[in-house]
């Protein structure tokens, strides 16, 4: 949600800040801006929708400058509005924010503001005065970022230019902010994507750090305006995600990248000859707990649906799930033998990681499932699982997912391989994924014309049983997202119990159904749906589309599976499906109505 990028340089840097702001387009947002010194003056443009047209204003404008600074906003505080959007210009700074203030009115309270001084809805515009006002007091950038932060409630990143000097000034707490190093600038942004391409290292900043960038130096202070060194990492340029190539859509060619994805993810922890698996070294064992508990937010929760299934078939374990943004408000009882997961691509998600400060508040042994290496979430959790997924530019998550479900198999069977009985069924059919995940989309136009049958339809359902269940969620999800069709999945077993009732002539039923021992339940579910008109539309192997060929009316074969591979790919099927019909439809595709690819706020 929201992003910042600024540059601090030797040379006009309007070009790079700009391809800065488009890296960031898939964090979702409704408007942009810039703001840059020149001649100890503040020059600024905004423009609301897509970033070309902020682009077009700075072209029109002639804008150039040094030290700039910009944001891409999703709206939270007020609608989309010039008059709402980022930066925020005052008489001695310059501001833009990403997060949420809570207590924005208790502030202006607090600090004496002129409302009269507020031009727009957004509680960043306040934090814009306030400073301006302790610029005034202290005379000192980092002092009166310090006195700034002392009263805040809820999260932020800041970006700010002050006049009368060359500098970038900012700060963060619950909202991630990386800086980067060049040889003759040096940058800031929400994500590492948003650097300049030619950056040659970074430092993530710590919760209440603040800095000064200037076009040679970076200097990072603590609370106390102490200064500190953070450790700094070498930049790897991911210029090849930041494109489609070939691709109409990011999403497309995410989808397209999964066979290597999933692949790199189960060949970094597992090694087929020696038949054993391999996760990064940790002092803490698993046999010690007897309770997991796993906590996600939207297709991470998912996921951890899945794992829940594999855990409770394959391990001893007691295992519970929640959505992340109810559990981290429930007063749950958690036993001192319990280990906690969270799952987020981003390693940002805002209820997530509240959720992980619980636990280790809790003195819980701590495991993060991440996307994103020295996000916030892995820098807190004792243990981190990466899925090596690489950058996912679509909002809807595709090969995130379907990495998050190879992490979660392999813990589970190293799990048991630490019990001494490892399922070699399932540990030899995860190298198998990568062939049955190419032959679906070798048949991507099979999905075309099931997309197609979709196009008029008012309501979509899909059912599944077993692993299949959140399975059929995670389809429903993909099709609202981005088609903005109604949808629901179900587990198949409960549409008796009032889902029938939504069930009428010609309403597409999408049932995923591999033959295991859930299928002749199945097949009774779909003759339920049949006979109040539905039209069923199944995904089967070949010895289920035989027994269930005269009950439906579309059917695609794809490859057999188990029980523990069918989650991953039988997720091929219900991603094809919902793009195909986003493209017939004409949604915008990677950047849904909306919607925010790392959740950053409450």
């Amino acid at each position: 949600m929201c992003g910042i990028v600024g540059i601090v340089g030797r040379k006009n840097c309007i070009k790079e800040i700009i391809s800065g702001l488009y890296a960031l387009e898939y964090r979702g947002y409704d408007s942009s801006g810039l703001a840059l010194i020149k001649n100890n003056k503040f020059e600024f443009s905004k423009n609301i929708g897509k970033i070309s047209n902020l682009e077009k204003g700075v072209k029109k404008n002639k804008l150039s400058g040094n030290i700039v600074i910009a944001h891409t906003r999703w709206a939270t505080h007020g609608r989309p509005s010039i008059n709402n959007s980022h930066p925020f210009i005052k008489q001695n700074c310059a501001l833009v924010h990403n997060g949420i203030i809570e207590n924005y009115e208790d502030l202006i309270k607090y600090h004496s503001i002129n409302k009269k001084n507020l031009k727009s809805d957004t509680d960043s515009e306040v934090i814009a005065e306030i400073y301006n006002k302790l610029l005034n007091h202290f005379n000192n950038p980092i002092e009166a970022i310090k006195s700034l932060n002392k009263k805040i409630l809820g999260s932020f990143s800041f970006a700010f230019l002050v006049l009368g000097t060359k500098s970038i000034y900012v700060s963060r707490r619950g909202s991630p902010l990386v800086l980067g190093l060049g040889d003759d600038f040096n940058s800031v942004s929400s994500d590492a994507l948003g650097l300049p391409d030619n950056t040659k290292e970074i430092i993530y900043l710590e919760e209440n750090d603040i800095a000064q960038i200037n076009e040679s130096t970076i200097s990072v202070f603590d609370h106390n305006s102490k200064s500190i060194k953070r450790e700094r990492h070498k930049f790897i340029p991911k210029k090849g995600f930041k494109i489609k190539g070939n691709y109409k859509h990011f999403m497309e060619k995410e989808i397209f990248h999964q066979p290597i994805s999933i692949e790199d993810t189960i060949l970094n922890f597992a090694d087929k000859k020696r038949k054993t698996v391999y996760l990064p070294k940790t002092n803490i064992k698993f046999n010690d707990f007897s309770n997991i508990i796993l906590i996600a937010c939207g297709t991470a929760y998912h996921s951890c649906m899945v794992a829940k299934y594999w855990l409770e078939a394959m391990t001893n374990l007691n295992v519970s799930i929640d959505i992340a943004s109810e559990y981290r408000y429930r007063k749950s009882k958690i036993s001192k033998r319990s280990l906690g997961v969270v799952v987020s691509q981003s390693g940002e998600t805002m209820d997530t990681l509240k959720c992980l400060k619980k636990f280790k508040q809790k003195k819980i042994p701590t495991i993060s499932i991440v996307n994103v290496l020295n996000s916030s979430i892995s820098r807190l959790s004792d243990f981190i699982l990466p899925t090596l997924a690489g950058p996912e530019i679509g909002v809807a998550s595709t090969k995130a997912f379907t990495s998050q479900l190879s992490v979660l198999a392999l813990f589970v069977l190293n799990i048991q391989q630490e019990n001494g009985a490892i399922n070699k069924l399932y540990f030899n059919s995860i190298f198998k994924i990568h062939d049955s995940i190419n032959k679906i989309l070798k048949k991507n136009d099979d999905y075309k014309k099931i997309a197609q049958t979709l196009a008029d339809t008012k309501s979509i359902f899909y059912i599944g049983r077993g692993v299949m269940y959140p399975i059929a969620l995670e389809g429903a999800l993909k099709l609202k997202e981005i088609t903005y069709k109604h949808c629901e999945g179900y587990a198949a077993g409960e549409l008796k119990h009032g889902p029938l009732a939504l069930i009428e002539k010609n309403i597409p039923v999408i049932v995923l159904a591999p033959s295991d021992e859930n299928f002749l339940k199945l097949l009774s579910n779909i003759q339920e749906v049949k006979a109040r008109g539905g039209r069923i539309i199944m995904i089967t192997d070949k010895d289920g589309a035989k027994k269930a060929k005269k009950f439906c009316d579309h059917i695609i074969i794809i490859p057999k599976t188990n029980f523990f591979t069918s989650p991953i790919i039988y997720s091929l099927p219900i991603q094809l499906i919902a793009y195909y019909l986003a493209i017939f439809i004409g949604t915008d595709v990677d950047q849904p109505r909306n919607l925010a690819k790392s959740v950053t706020v409450e």
